[in-house]
């Protein structure tokens, strides 16, 4: 079973627009960690996928280290040189406070429940140091509604911000920023993205898009457009 996890997303490929996008996406996210803990320190991803996020954060300092439960994307990352534990999570297979950042982009929503979430976040505070930063990207249930759940088959956890906000509460964490994002947009131009994003849901487009068999341009067009919400969680630093 763990062998093929996630196959469907280890066999994606990425254009060359799709991939400078990622990138950008990438870029913003890590601008705005970095706007609240700056390397040199370790942090820790889990789930890096195809590892886009791992060289910007060597370049920008970070000692850096993941945790990926896919064994093909795990060893895709291994012979790119990254430091890569083939786990799933909760528990953080990491040493107690052995981290200064530990980065989930996407991750929660793939819970398989409450206390899944729970254990996750409790694992995140006992291994980052006193001070150190759990950021956190996951979608916005309060636009996809449906969508939230057809984007992926691995999607439990549902996650708005208020339910994500009582979770890193109850935690233990303070939040520094909340950001809502649609790929890089943010504020105004995130706005006006959201309100085309309505026209990709009204009543009937599915139905068309079968008829004529553009069902899977419909869904790259609203995945593009698919809403996040990024968290700087802060441990207390005594």
């Amino acid at each position: 079973m763990t062998d093929t996890f996630y196959r469907t997303f280890s066999e994606k490929r990425l254009t060359g627009p799709g991939a400078a996008r990622r990138a950008r996406v990438e870029r913003s996210r890590l601008d705005l960690l970095m706007r609240h803990i700056r390397p040199p320190g370790d942090l820790l991803e889990i789930g890096p996928g195809n590892g886009t996020l791992a060289a910007l954060a060597v370049e920008a300092g970070w000692q850096y280290s993941g945790i990926e439960p896919s064994a093909i994307l795990a060893d895709r990352l291994r012979s790119q040189g990254l430091t890569i534990v083939e786990a799933f999570t909760p528990p953080i297979p990491a040493a107690d406070a052995s981290c200064d950042v530990v980065y989930a982009d996407q991750v929660f929503e793939h819970m398989s429940g409450i206390d899944a979430a729970r254990a996750l976040t409790a694992e995140a505070m006992r291994v980052l140091r006193p001070g150190g930063v759990l950021f956190v990207v996951v979608p916005d249930y309060l636009k996809e509604r449906g969508f939230f759940w057809d984007v992926d088959y691995t999607h439990n956890f549902v996650t708005t911000e208020r339910r994500m906000r009582q979770l890193f509460y109850d935690g233990g964490f303070t939040i520094d920023e909340v950001v809502r994002a649609i790929g890089a947009a943010t504020g105004i131009w995130r706005d006006l993205l959201a309100g085309g994003a309505l026209l990709t849901n009204v009543p009937g487009l599915d139905m068309l898009a079968r008829r004529l068999r553009c069902e899977d341009f419909l869904f790259r067009v609203r995945k593009n457009l698919f809403e996040t919400l990024a968290f700087v969680a802060r441990k207390p630093a005594t």
